[in-house]
């Protein structure tokens, strides 16, 4: 039995305010220094600040001290990038306005230069391995002029109020089918590729690079990111889906551009979904990670491939691999990035992740015999990594069940894993007195036969042979997966008193191609049946009560939420939060409303899916509803967009059944907030909730 960590006081909402958010990581070349970037949730501006750390690491990437801080300022400085030399190193920052410019710091000392003035800001940063050279990437609306992007032209201010007014109210006539994005509205702007000269060491000047020497490399109707150099420093790799139907596919392809001609060539062939990749250290071929296009066969595996750089010939590696060999398990508090696969300095080994049964560990392929070494294993995820001059060690970010993240060294003897230490005490001061509960891992039989894994949180204070009030949480997706890090809102749930439940139903990745598949053409039928089942196990086993149980979950979430209401009243309260109540519906309103075709099998016209997407629909079966429901939705949601929600309010409230109230929030996308707060007030509003409808008994916990 798991069992609860003990300590002096339970985690609390202000600790939710406090706990840090790492975001980019990055070796530097020498392999004696580390950067990262740290995000603060700040609760007297209600806003988000991020700074950069850097932590100084012995011949053997050994921590010499504590990170200390290299940005100050009260603003946003994110994505660090060293220079080839390690002595130089590029961030982003909107210390001097609304958008974020690119700076250069020495690391001998001094303050920080600013060396863009970007019209739109800088998205993604990448230094030539040679160091003449920097590609970025930048916003750009086809109508923009070139000049005024990249600082050339400086607009006054009644020429900027003129052209947001023109952006602001100019009719928009579409003709495509993927034409908005959650997080970002109207895709209009475009995310394109920059390169201008670098500074050179010695180099005193504090003003910007002339914008005259910034050189444009992409134009059209196509995002492009991801920017990387080849080894020579000739070409700059990018991934992007520049096909003729690119707006109703999910194709990324991976592309070089000759930063002498301008040249673009495609390396792939239009049939895969490319997440991630590197270069080898001779800049013949790339190690990509990739999955099938899902317009194929439905959600594939992420596989790993070498791709040749001049005549694109590709090879799978490790094919009877049935896992991801990237990060896909879903985390709630920061995502150390970037995440991509690692060549050995003699080209012979390439490091990657697995992600396996809600873990995340990293493993190795002998390219040249297509063999796997195992380098880490157990209850963890990690995210970023990169390997060690000399390869003697691989620094990583990892998070275990019941700590969030931190830098590891692995050191390596021989190729083969040898001792682990752990870096960075960024959480030891924050939780040490938190009393928090260690996740328990149960497997239970679905009703295919199949094996089904969740989670198991026990309330703080917990009394052994005493029923709780369960939780039950459902993850989004369809396609996600819970893991074995440590997520700080389900921790605090188990502070409230709640026991809390979450699994990984049929449908969810890190379980293979067939499992991840199974809620195609099916959802609200296997995977429910996989979470009902969960329930009982927890029943079961003694820990829940039946006459307590309560449910929420978030977009998929939200829509399995609905649908367990509509089928059984076993649950005392419920919150579904941005779900999905009509799936017609969706299929014309989603920003990808089109993907509900892979996921439903057909459309919702077709004569054989007709009923499908009836029953299916949570809004067909909102007659059947006795449980007490709080609706919320972002109302800038469009992702799953938030007349789901009033769909499946007004059927309630018209039935007048059940008592049911409807949380509107405004500023908050369906992934991402203008202020932190709305984030956070999530879990006060669903557990304010439970709370009316569930007894929190203070005679059962210790």
């Amino acid at each position: 039995m798991a069992d609860v960590i003990v300590s002096t006081r339970k985690l609390t909402h202000d600790d939710l305010w406090t706990l840090p958010e790492m975001g980019h990581v990055a070796l530097s070349p020498d392999g004696r220094s580390v950067v990262f970037s740290l995000a603060l949730k700040d609760k007297a501006s209600n806003e988000v600040l991020s700074d950069i750390y850097l932590l100084r690491l012995d011949e053997h990437g050994q921590a010499l001290n504590e990170p200390v801080r290299l940005t100050r300022g009260g603003k946003q400085n994110n994505f660090p990038v060293w220079s080839p030399d390690s002595q130089r190193l590029l961030f982003t920052s909107n210390r001097e306005g609304d958008k974020a410019q690119l700076w250069l710091l020495e690391m001998g000392g001094g303050e920080a230069r600013k060396l863009t003035n970007f019209a739109r800001g800088i998205n993604e940063v990448a230094w030539s391995p040679d160091g003449k050279w920097i590609a970025l990437t930048s916003a750009a609306l086809n109508s923009d002029e070139d000049d005024v992007l990249t600082g050339r032209k400086i607009l006054d201010e009644a020429a900027k109020k003129r052209q947001d007014e023109e952006e602001r109210y100019r009719q928009r006539t579409i003709k495509s089918v993927w034409y908005r994005l959650d997080g970002r509205g109207m895709l209009e702007k475009r995310m394109h590729v920059f390169v201008m000269p670098a500074p050179q060491p010695g180099d005193a000047s504090e003003q910007p690079i002339d914008p005259q020497h910034i050189r444009r490399l992409t134009t059209g109707d196509y995002d492009h990111y991801g920017i990387r150099w080849t080894p020579d420093s000739h070409e700059i790799s990018l991934a992007t889906n520049r096909n003729e139907d690119y707006d109703r596919t999910w194709v990324t392809d991976l592309w070089n551009i000759d930063i002498e001609t301008g040249e673009m060539r495609c390396l792939t062939d239009s049939s895969l979904q490319v997440h991630s990749w590197s270069w080898s250290p001779d800049g013949s071929q790339a190690a990509v990670l990739a999955a099938q296009d899902m317009n194929k066969e439905g959600i594939s595996v992420i596989r790993l491939r070498l791709i040749a750089r001049e005549d694109s010939e590709m090879r799978t590696l490790l094919s009877d691999l049935d896992y991801d060999v990237a990060p896909t398990v879903g985390m709630r508090l920061g995502s150390p990035t970037p995440y991509q696969p690692r060549w050995s300095e003699d080209g012979k080994r390439v490091y990657f992740a697995i992600a396996e049964h809600g873990r995340v560990n990293l493993h190795a392929v002998d390219v040249e015999h297509n063999t796997q070494i195992p380098l880490t294993a157990g209850e963890h995820v990690t995210h970023y990594f990169d390997l060690l001059p000399g390869g003697h060690g691989i620094i990583y970010a990892q998070s275990q069940p019941t700590h969030p993240w931190e830098l590891y060294r692995l050191e390596l003897r021989d190729g083969q894993p040898s001792e682990e230490h752990r870096l960075t005490h960024l959480y030891d001061t924050l939780l040490a007195p938190v009393t928090l509960s260690e996740p328990e891992r149960i497997t239970y039989e679905s009703s295919g036969g199949e094996q089904v894994e969740g989670w198991l949180l026990r309330p703080i204070g917990y009394k052994e042979g005493t029923r709780y009030p369960l939780f039950l949480h459902i993850h989004g997706g369809p396609q996600s997966a819970f893991g074995a890090g440590m997520d700080p809102f389900l921790q605090y749930c188990a502070a409230q008193g709640f026991a809390v439940f979450y699994c990984n139903p049929h449908g969810s990745t890190t379980y293979g191609e067939a499992f991840v598949r199974q809620v195609e053409g099916d959802w609200g039928g296997w995977d429910y049946q996989d979470i009902m089942r969960g329930v009982d196990e927890c029943i079961t086993r003694g820990i829940a009560d039946p006459e307590r149980l309560v449910v929420s979950g978030y977009s998929y979430g939200g829509y399995m939420t609905m649908r367990i209401i509509g089928q059984t009243d076993r649950f005392k309260a419920a919150v579904p939060m941005a779900g999905v109540s009509n799936l017609a519906s969706f299929v014309g309103t989603s920003d990808i409303g089109f993907w509900m075709a892979f996921q439903s099998k057909g459309y919702p016209w077709d004569a054989e899916r007709t009923a499908y997407y009836h029953d299916r629909s949570p809004l067909t079966h909102a007659g059947k509803v006795t449980t007490p429901t709080r609706i919320y939705h972002p109302e800038n949601d469009l992702r799953c967009p938030i007349s789901q929600s009033e769909e499946f309010y007004i059927a309630l409230k018209l039935m007048g059944k059940v008592p049911v109230e409807f949380v509107r929030v405004p500023g908050h996308w369906h992934i991402g907030a203008e202020k932190p707060a709305l984030m956070l007030e999530r879990w006060e509003i669903m557990l304010d909730w439970f709370r009316q409808y569930v007894d929190i008994r203070p005679e059962e916990y210790v």
